[in-house]
């Protein structure tokens, strides 16, 4: 374990703006530095130090993934910050955490279970199964019990005896599974709920292997999640309901029980199940523990916490005088993962970052850097003359921000952005994940393409009309269904075709094989004609006008293809051959546009595209993976790695090549 002196590192680190420093990384490459230099809180309890005092434990993420622990003791004014002894994987994060009544701190991430001693200021790390913890408990017996995303794994740790077991998967489906709650009986029985395609209620002892599934296949609830709670009287009771990210388990019984209209409910004990009338009038046994949003803040020393705000780096407490103390929170980040990157029509480059979720604005002129709050995760961001619309994650939000009025800052819920920028709607369960957003040539009418909300298949797409206002959602019925618009392409004439992906909503069931090419009818509200550009390809993640009419489009980040709307054929298909595999993110801007010509962000390449011999033209290698891109300005081509933004000069000369 590494504790780390911060005073030096924090000394660029606290400004919310200031000039980035940018690096010279050769052949036209440059760094413009960190664009968020902050981290995500993944959970925070109170725990007790080594000589009695309240502490303050939270886990800290940045773009790599949950990396350490951070503590701040009010009584002392203590602050340290101890790396975890792994390096993290993003790809699993940190979705539940537990305090246990052993005075230790429990997650499951990066395929590891976690224990942090906050008395000791020590980890017990042990490998695991691929997988991340999901939802976790304390049996009576002591032991930490945690079922993992995607299979339902579990893991059982007793943190006395050191007894520690991996069961690995114990179910299998065709989609990934998520879970919100766990819970063991008095008995040794331990219950799950699993979601989000069909719900499950799981019974499972882990000293025999008997499993018990609640549902016949054919009666399983779509679209929802089973949750289970565990009662002072040794029993469990479990329902099926939406699946939400939770603070604790009294917040989630409250969910649950709030659910209208009222779903069956069930209790459980020694691994059999019976329903009951209602939720249940019961008084749960105090297990603390919570999803990805978990916070425990009841301090038992006469302190209270009045303001925990990792991303903002301050914290302040009330000490048991009633005086406000405030601390300058001292923790190493190296930044949240940029999200996107786009060039506005003043001369600037801004995106979003995710966990957390903020907006930065670099000036390339001076190189200042501005980094602030973001509300939502901005998943597509589209410059238009005076204007950057913003489609945003979770929810489908659309804004509206004006570069030619002053900037009003978002404030933290989306809809109470009535300012600059502004909150237009949002299009909720039919679109929650925007991956395109696109204007039609005559700037009225704003279409937003995406997939649906966790566990469901088929996405709407959301159309604003800036004249009347109206903000409406085309059901996936009026569209390709069990399939969701990913990118769309607007022609001088009105025309609009458009893209899509068999991908479900996060948690949900593939129920296509082939993405489809479509042209929508707008006055009308209905796909009018569709067709199989690529056979086999099941996204297509980027289209683009080319100025002889056809439509350049690229298929699962490599097959490429222009269409012809007059005839409404392929004309030309080719592959990226050695360059392997476009840059992705949520909202692509695969295709990067100078005027008439047009690039394309691979991996390790930025490359010219010419559309009319079917291949490549000037290519230039990238000293850095790219992993999102990007846009065009002042003869360079920024796009990000990681949490750093960069740029380089845009690729000139050379033949073209075919592929």
């Amino acid at each position: 374990m590494k504790k780390l002196s911060l005073i030096k590192y924090m000394a660029g680190l606290l400004m919310v703006s200031g000039a980035a420093a940018a690096a010279d990384l050769g052949n036209g490459f440059i760094d413009h530095g960190v664009c968020s230099p902050v981290s995500s809180n993944k959970g925070a309890t109170v725990a007790t130090d080594a000589d009695g005092n309240d502490m303050l434990v939270c886990i800290l993420a940045d773009y790599r993934g949950a990396n350490g622990i951070y503590t701040v003791t009010p009584a002392t004014g203590k602050q340290e910050f101890f790396a975890l002894p792994f390096a993290p994987d993003a790809s699993y994060a940190v979705f539940s955490s537990l305090y246990s009544s052993g005075n230790r701190y429990y997650s499951l991430h990066s395929s590891r279970l976690t224990e942090f001693d906050p008395a000791a200021k020590k980890f017990r790390v042990f490998p695991t199964h691929r997988g991340m913890g999901m939802a976790m408990t304390e049996a009576d017996d002591g032991t930490i019990w945690t079922v993992t995303y995607p299979d339902s794994g579990l893991v059982g740790f007793h943190p006395e005896t050191g007894r520690f077991r991996d069961f690995g998967p114990l179910r299998k489906e065709s989609w990934a599974q998520y879970h919100r709650t766990i819970a063991a009986d008095d008995a040794g029985w331990l219950y799950f709920g699993v979601g989000n395609t069909r719900a499950q209620l799981v019974a499972y002892h882990p000293e025999n292997g008997k499993k018990v599934e609640v549902f016949p296949e054919n009666e399983r609830p779509e679209g929802a999640c089973g949750v289970v709670f565990r009662a002072e009287n040794g029993k469990v009771y479990g329902t099926v309901g939406p699946y939400y990210n939770q603070r604790d388990t009294t917040d989630a019984f409250a969910r649950a029980k709030a659910i209208k209209p009222a779903p069956q409910w069930y209790e459980f004990h020694r691994g059999e199940s019976r329903k009951i009338d209602g939720p249940p009038q019961i008084t749960l046994r105090p297990v603390v523990t919570g999803s990805q949003g978990f916070y425990n803040y009841r301090m038992r020393d006469g302190w209270k916490v009045d303001l925990f705000n990792p991303v903002e780096r301050r914290a302040r407490f009330i000490d048991p005088q009633g005086k406000s103390v405030t601390f300058n929170m001292e923790y190493p980040s190296e930044g949240a993962h940029i999200s996107t990157v786009a060039a506005t029509s003043d001369g600037l480059i801004t995106g979003g970052t995710s966990f957390p979720m903020r907006n930065y604005v670099y000036n390339p002129a001076d190189g200042t850097m501005i980094n602030r709050n973001g509300c939502v995760q901005w998943n597509t961001v589209l410059p238009w003359k005076n204007h950057v619309f913003v489609g945003g994650y979770n929810g489908g939000y659309l804004f509206d921000w004006r570069l030619d009025e002053k900037f009003d800052g978002i404030p933290r819920f989306a809809v109470q952005a009535r300012g600059n920028p502004r909150y237009i709607a949002h299009a909720g369960k039919a679109l929650i994940r925007p991956h395109v957003l696109k204007i039609t040539p005559d700037g009225r009418h704003l279409l937003m393409g995406g997939t649906p909300e966790y566990g469901h298949t088929g996405g709407g797409l959301a159309v604003w009309d800036r004249e009347s206002g109206d903000f409406s959602v085309v059901p996936n019925r009026d569209l390709i269904e069990n399939q969701s618009v990913y990118a769309l392409a607007m022609l001088p004439d009105g025309r609009i075709f458009g893209g899509t992906t068999v991908e479900a909503g996060t948690g949900g069931k593939v129920k296509s094989k082939e993405a489809r090419f479509f042209q929508f009818d707008l006055a009308s509200r209905r796909i009018v004609w569709s067709t199989v550009a690529v056979p086999g390809a099941g996204t297509i993640h980027d289209l683009t006008a080319l100025p002889d009419g056809k439509i350049l489009g690229i298929a699962d980040k490599k097959e490429f293809f222009v269409f012809d709307p007059t005839s409404k054929q392929v004309v030309r298909r080719w592959n990226s051959g050695e360059y392997g595999l476009a840059a992705w993110q949520q909202g692509p801007r695969m295709f990067v546009r100078d005027g008439d010509d047009i690039y394309v962000l691979f991996k390790r390449h930025i490359v010219k595209v010419d559309p009319e011999r079917g291949g490549f033209g000037a290519a230039v290698a990238s000293p850095i993976e790219i992993h999102t891109g990007g846009d065009c300005l002042d003869g360079r081509i920024y796009f990000a790695s990681g949490s750093r933004l960069y740029s380089c000069r845009l690729p000139d000369g050379g033949a073209a090549q075919s592929n």
